[in-house]
């Protein structure tokens, strides 16, 4: 079995870079061997282009970022499907699907965001894969 995986959307990798508590959490996991997953998709919402972003910069070429492939993209599009089917009348984005979908391919783990709401839909029939607010 494949080391469980800790995904971060764009505002925990903010939080990373902002909030000791969680990049406590974040060195912790990674300690104990879990693999840190930033998709690539996720920069379009971290990164601004400021000299501001430096810090944000720099913890995503530390713990380094995962290309979406094909197969993730798809997975994305059923996950969102499936919020539809079970009766939610506003569809999650498709950068928290992509989100989702990577934690679901790996298996187990958690995703690390600062906005919950979206990414627990997209995961309520994923228990392997814990949401937890930063």
């Amino acid at each position: 079995m494949s080391a469980p995986v800790i995904v971060l959307d764009s505002g925990a990798v903010e939080r990373v870079t902002t909030d000791r508590v969680v990049r406590a959490m974040v060195h912790d996991l990674l300690t104990d061997g879990w693999d840190p997953v930033i998709p690539t998709v996720t920069l379009a919402e971290a990164i601004t282009g400021r000299p501001t972003d430096a810090p944000a910069n720099q913890a995503i070429n530390r713990l380094g970022t995962v290309t979406t492939d094909a197969d993730t993209a798809r997975r994305a599009g059923w996950l969102r499907t499936a919020v539809v089917r079970a009766g939610g009348r506003r569809v999650p984005s498709g950068i928290d699907a992509i989100v989702a979908a990577h934690a679901v391919g790996a298996g187990r783990g958690v995703v690390l965001t600062t906005d919950p709401v979206d990414l627990r839909r997209l995961l309520a029939d994923h228990p392997s894969v814990a949401v937890t607010r930063v």
